[in-house]
């Protein structure tokens, strides 16, 4: 039986966080998450179950922003990047045909620091699925000059990166006095890096290297054309490291997930910016509120089962994660098995009670039926 054969029932998220013991304390230690979310909780049973809820046989944890980069550039920070990638890796091999991982990397300015860890998960551990790497570093975008050394090591071992948003420095940093900054402005975040990225020539200097963007690419489907089109202007391209036509190139790239991205609206426009084939699925457990993951899994569902969203079924994105997954496949890393847990073998530890998550569960197998 193929790793595909299953697909057609289960999602791959490749968009799911995972809280370690040393990642809880640093944020416990460090006055909590910079962005002003609160910490959840994390269990692997609760995973799993969660998982089972929405049909996923098969997850790529990260840990979230700020991630290692809490501690800044410093020996600290070196030291945490490589404690949370030697937990995660142990939380993976508990559930070997369930987990896989993109790994964690020192605060960008630690150029030399960020190498030596590529170096070590690449060459060493060579057990990642990829990476996960922030939007920016303190006041720098992801394709700031100076991180270019790190992208370049990123091609020369054809890796898999996985682009989460973090804090942007803006006034005032709370909207309405409460809201914090993953509610709006981690969007725009991912809008900014990903302009970046392609207007400083990473993407089109690093042809091995795919990237996926989180939340449907922030803002970028709705704005992406009014960037890549600035360079018409000559002032503009003339300050550009590449031309206009290698932009459209390089912004043609760009991977999706699909975590809380899910309205008509929001998947209209990725569609109609981007091919279906370049779409993932991605649920942003644990951070978001579970609610709001289910309001957005049945949102998922319900346009799945209409003519235009066909192209985006959970087989079809399911066959979009594998296809990634197996490019850039290392010795030893988890891949997604043809055991396919999802939604038609008995749950490890039951369903979560949750109204849409099941209405989402019995539109995705009538549609597959």
């Amino acid at each position: 039986m193929s790793p595909s054969s299953n697909l057609d029932q289960s999602q791959i998220d490749t968009h799911i966080h995972v809280l370690t013991p040393s990642y809880v304390k640093a944020l416990d230690e460090n006055g909590g998450d910079p962005s002003g979310w609160a910490t959840p909780s994390w269990t692997l049973e609760e995973c799993v179950r969660f998982s089972d809820t929405i049909g996923a046989s098969f997850s790529v944890l990260s840990i979230t922003t700020p991630g290692p980069g809490l501690l800044g550039p410093t020996e600290a920070g070196r030291k945490l990047a490589r404690t949370l990638n030697e937990e995660v890796w142990e939380a993976c091999c508990r559930r070997r045909g369930r987990f896989g991982y993109f790994a964690g990397l020192p605060d960008f300015h630690d150029v030399e620091g960020t190498l030596e860890e590529i170096r070590h998960v690449f060459e060493t551990e060579k057990n990642a699925n990829g990476v996960v790497v922030m939007t920016s570093y303190g006041d720098r975008l992801l394709g700031d000059d100076k991180f270019k050394p790190i992208w370049r090591a990123l091609d020369s071992y054809n890796a898999l990166v996985f682009v989460h948003p973090g804090p942007l420095e803006v006034v005032p940093e709370k909207i309405g006095g409460f809201l914090p900054q993953p509610v709006l402005d981690f969007p725009l975040a991912t809008t900014r890096a990903a302009v970046s990225l392609v207007v400083s020539g990473i993407v089109t200097m690093c042809p091995n290297v795919d990237i996926i963007l989180s939340h449907a690419g922030g803002t970028l489907p709705y704005v992406g054309q009014r960037a890549i089109m600035s360079l018409a202007e000559p002032s503009l391209a003339s300050q550009c490291e590449v031309t206009l036509d290698q932009a459209k190139l390089a912004v043609g790239r760009f991977y999706y997930d699909l975590a809380l991205s899910t309205s008509t609206p929001q998947l209209k426009a990725l569609l109609a910016f981007t091919t279906s084939d370049k779409i993932l699925f991605g649920s942003d457990f644990p951070y978001a509120p579970r609610p709001g993951i289910y309001t957005s899994f049945l949102q998922y569902s319900k346009f799945t089962t209409s003519e235009e969203g066909k192209s985006i079924s959970p087989a079809c994105l399911s066959q979009n994660a594998l296809s990634l997954l197996e490019k850039h496949k290392t010795e030893y890393c988890n891949l997604p098995s043809a055991r396919g847990p999802g939604m038609l073998e008995t749950p490890e530890f039951g369903l979560e009670n949750n109204h849409d998550a099941e209405q989402a569960r019995s539109l995705l197998a009538k549609y597959i039926n």
